[in-house]
């Protein structure tokens, strides 16, 4: 079933999440690397304001997050606009928030940041980095993916 999302698995080797620096909405810095590694699946969702995709993705997402966000698994969003654009991003979110949370990665860095935590780089929106309970990368995925595949591929892991 998630072989259909093998064309768009970009990294399938584990790694330690780097330091990898992003915001919260008020503008507090956050690293992911502290947001995996608790014993719990993590997804992390990379969307953009104008994406389409992720927003017909976002309730999949949603849904998966809250059944397992308290044993399993959890999502995380990183809007990939950038700093930059904090003030729209945040009113965007406010206008349609998702139950799970999301940050804001620097625009000036972010390729960076992805090319060394993934060994890729990530040039559209929606895409996924999948951590394992110990915080280690296993999945790094860009572009048009059947969600659903890729929730029941997670859920198939517990």
């Amino acid at each position: 079933m998630f072989k259909k999302l093998l064309p768009a698995v970009l990294l399938l080797m584990s790694f330690n999440v780097q330091a990898f620096l992003v915001t919260d909405f008020s503008g507090n810095r956050v690293n992911v690397r502290d947001l995996a590694g608790d014993g719990r699946w993590m997804v992390v969702m990379l969307w953009q304001l104008q994406c389409v995709l992720c927003e017909q993705q976002k309730p999949t997402l949603e849904a998966f997050h809250e059944k397992h966000k308290q044993s399993k698994a959890h999502v995380v969003g990183l809007a990939t606009d950038g700093h930059e654009y904090m003030a729209e991003i945040k009113q965007f979110f406010d206008e349609k928030p998702t139950a799970f949370p999301s940050h804001v990665v620097f625009g000036d860095v972010f390729s960076d940041q992805i090319f060394k935590e993934t060994g890729k780089s990530f040039a559209t929106s929606p895409g996924y980095l999948i951590y394992s309970p110990d915080g280690e990368l296993q999945q790094a995925i860009n572009g048009r993916i059947d969600i659903n595949e890729l929730v029941d591929y997670i859920e198939n892991q517990f």
